[in-house]
């Protein structure tokens, strides 16, 4: 058999047939692809078929004329292949192409085939052609000159353009289906490098694989081209069904990639963060049972069933339709929540819900009610079970019942009118809110709340807008309305006695509030205790009290504020004499202004206070300093030695014997405020830190306010208030200097410092008696006055003090 017989005759008699279907494709897809752009691929089809159609025709030349006349037809297919060919590639991948780079690719096939046409002239294409006959075909032999390789360094050009385009399009591409097409095309155009090598390395002499090469790559990118229509087909025939159906509705691939979706589904799909193969697990749920899914939309939660089938089972494309029930849904799920919320509100509800049949007597009176219904609420709260009373009438239940309920029970059932009202259940010991209406004819029901820890703080608000809430006293509120209320003829005479606690600021500022609090206490007892039964005690705030007495005559008062006054004289608050000043008056005719009368009142305490509270002020400062020095026996001896040195730099400034002894007495006081500073600071066995040591510093101030509130000790407050100031102005607390702090509370400085130095403390020894020397001259000018230090060092230190 002669091989080359045989694919000489394969050849010649397929050619009709490629060129023939290269046409039907490009025209074919011409009339499908037409959307205002020009079509490459056809372009590419018509190429390949006149490159088959010149190659058929110059087999059956019969001259050398119509060989050259048919390799021109020939050539024009073969010089616009690589243009249409770019062109294709870049529409293919979507790669935009300027159009005069398009014009450029058009005039470089143009000018090449014209240097084909007119070879016969210049020869730059083929130095010679002559005519072979192999098997009874015309066969060209040629001599190839450099115009030659022009067409196939364009070639070249075009296969490098493709490889690279469709390499980065692979790359870019999360289409499975489009990387499947760019890797079919991109080996098909291999197959093209076969033929560049053979005419490179001159082995086209013995065989020509141009033809073979270039009918194959039209081939497959033919092929491929088809496919895709013939998909896009398929993707029309899905659209002509679905696209104006009003649900979502959407096709997929074999790789699971959404292909089309319809209009409605566009909306479902913009916006959404999921990928596709998280919403295809979510819609598989739901299949062609009709299984609801929930997806969300907008960030509003939509409910579809979904209908999935097999639109193209050859390609494995599948359909998808979502049919949108979310407001029958929504419908649904309403209807069972109300059901459910029904179902709670009557057994779970906190408030007990009963409903009730009335019974009528034959005049149609309401006379009893029958229990229909009950939550278990309810049982709870009245105490009553479920099984005991569903079917019984309420007289049977509770025989005692007032019938004045049944009546009214008996409007809401007929009327329909609700009513509302509290009452209070000796039974159960409880306040209960009742709210009665009528769900149908003829039927009420009733719905209780417990509202006992309402009313009982409504009365314990209403007992504390009138009554003190330390002394458990009636308030200025209460006396002020009581006042008015019995200031009336028939309770005359009505007798007004003030009463004030002696010395309570003063124990308050020494021994804090919870001290004051007990004394206050203490006197409201004993003021209860002795007035007449039918007064009126109240506290006017801080330390006064005042007492009504009504029908009580001048005779009764005294009694009274003799018995006060002994009961009060013996009464001790720990260590403390409870000392109160009370003063009265007394309305004796209608004519008289109240309030004047309760001026006098007030008057007559405050005479009495005057002498009562500086004796019972000075026996608490006694007190004071005592227990300041039971709290600590260094602070006792501390100040004893304070005293003295003050009272000896005294005497060597020639100061008088008065004020000799009112710094002797400061002294022995400088540290009396240190009775409102805690124990744990004054006896702390190390350093203090910032807030002890800051807390410590409030003791000048106390020590003032102590002193300052008797008579007798108010002038030497105001030295033991300064006794810590430096006469640079860096002391404390008012950081006085130089001669605006009182020279006995420099003197007191002065003593103190010298004491505190001398002296043993837990976390150091005291420095010797030169070393405190040395600190006072280094000190003197600065915090201590100079001249009082040089009077201490050189005349009562000297003089060995």
């Amino acid at each position: 058999m002669d091989l080359e017989k045989v694919l000489l005759n394969l050849i010649i008699f397929a050619l009709p047939i490629i060129a023939s279907s290269y046409i039907f494709a490009g025209i074919k897809l011409l009339k499908q692809k037409v959307d205002g752009q020009f079509n490459y691929f056809s372009a590419l089809m018509f190429s390949a078929a006149i490159y088959a159609f010149g190659y058929f025709l110059s087999l059956n030349s019969q001259n050398i004329e119509m060989m050259i006349v048919a390799r021109n037809f020939e050539n024009l297919g073969v010089v616009f292949i690589p243009t249409f060919g770019i062109l294709f590639i870049a529409r293919f991948v979507k790669r935009r192409i300027r159009d005069r780079i398009k014009y450029l690719l058009v005039a470089i096939s143009s000018l090449l085939w014209i240097v084909y046409i007119t070879n016969p002239i210049h020869h730059l294409a083929f130095n010679w052609v002559k005519l072979t006959t192999v098997n009874g075909f015309s066969v060209a032999s040629t001599s190839k000159n450099s115009g030659y390789y022009l067409i196939l360094a364009y070639y070249i050009v075009f296969l490098f353009f493709a490889m690279i385009a469709l390499i980065e399009a692979l790359k870019k591409s999360n289409s499975p289906s489009l990387k499947k097409s760019y890797w079919f095309v991109l080996l098909s155009l291999q197959v093209s490098w076969l033929a560049v090598f053979m005419i490179l390395l001159g082995f086209d002499k013995y065989i020509d694989p141009t033809p073979v090469v270039i009918l194959f790559i039209s081939a497959m990118i033919g092929l491929n081209e088809v496919k895709n229509d013939l998909f896009e087909l398929e993707i029309n025939r899905w659209k002509q069904t679905f696209w104006n159906i009003g649900e979502v509705a959407f096709l997929i691939n074999a790789d699971r990639e959404i292909i089309c979706t319809n209009p409605i589904a566009n909306r479902f799909f913009v916006g959404r963060k999921e990928d596709v193969s998280e919403i295809l697990r979510t819609l598989d749920r739901g299949d062609h049972k009709h299984r609801a899914v929930k997806i969300a939309i907008d960030e509003v939660i939509r409910w579809f069933y979904v209908n999935k089938n097999d639109f193209d089972i050859k390609r494995k494309m599948v359909s998808y339709m979502l049919v949108d029930f979310t407001d029958r849904h929504q419908v649904e799920i309403a209807l069972k929540e109300s059901e459910e919320r029904h179902r709670l509100l009557i057994t779970q509800m906190t408030q007990g819900l009963a409903v009730h049949e009335v019974l009528f007597d034959q005049s149609g009176n309401p006379v009893d009610f029958r229990y229909l219904d009950a939550n278990a609420s309810y049982e709870r709260l009245v105490g009553l079970k479920r099984e005991d009373i569903i079917g019984k009438r309420a007289l049977e239940i509770a025989p005692g019942m007032d019938k004045s309920w049944i009546r009214k029970y008996g409007a809401v059932a007929m009327t329909g009118q609700p009513i509302y009202f509290e009452y209070y259940d000796q039974d159960v010991n409880k306040y209960f809110e009742n709210v009665a209406y009528s769900p149908r004819f003829k039927q009420f029901a009733v719905i209780i709340s417990d509202v006992t820890k309402r009313k009982q703080a409504e009365q314990q608000i209403g007992y504390l807008s009138y009554h003190d809430y330390l002394t458990g006293l009636y308030n200025r509120r209460f006396y002020e309305e009581e006042l008015g209320r019995l200031d009336i003829p028939e309770n005359l005479p009505i007798t007004l006695i003030m009463a004030d606690v002696n010395g309570l600021k003063l124990i308050n500022d020494s021994f804090g509030h919870v001290m004051g609090d007990e004394l206050l206490k203490k006197a409201a007892q004993l003021i209860s205790e002795t007035v007449p039964e039918n007064s009126v005690v109240a506290r006017l705030g801080g330390d006064e009290f005042i007492v009504i007495m009504p029908q009580t005559d001048i005779f009764q008062a005294v009694e009274v504020i003799n018995d006060l006054k002994a009961k009060t004289s013996n009464e001790k608050i720990g260590a403390f004499e409870v000392s109160i000043s009370f003063g009265y008056e007394i309305k004796e005719t209608e004519e008289q202004d109240i309030q004047e009368i309760y001026k006098r009142a007030e008057d007559d305490m405050y005479r009495h206070k005057l002498y009562e509270s500086n004796s019972i002020k000075n026996k608490t400062i006694e007190l004071i300093m005592n227990t300041l020095y039971e709290k600590s026996s260094r602070e006792m001896l501390h100040s004893q030695r304070v005293s003295e040195i003050c009272k000896a730099i005294a005497v060597k400034m020639k100061l008088s014997n008065d004020t000799v002894n009112q710094i002797g007495a400061a002294g022995l006081m400088h540290d009396i405020g240190k009775m409102g500073i805690d124990e744990k600071i004054l006896n702390k066995e190390g350093h203090l830190n910032f807030e002890e040591w800051q807390e410590i510093q409030r003791h000048p101030e106390i020590g003032y306010r102590i002193l300052s509130s008797s008579n007798e000790f108010s002038e030497m407050s105001k030295y033991v208030y300064q006794h810590h100031e430096h006469w640079d102005g860096k002391g404390y607390p008012q950081k006085l200097k130089k001669e605006e702090i009182s020279i006995q509370a420099r003197i007191i400085g002065v003593a103190d410092a010298y004491d505190a130095m001398t002296c043993d403390r837990t976390y150091r020894k005291g420095l010797s008696q030169k070393e405190a020397v040395r600190e006072l001259s280094k000190n003197a000018g600065t915090q201590f006055d100079p001249e009082v230090t040089r009077i201490f060092i050189e005349k009562v230190l000297d003089e060995g003090f």
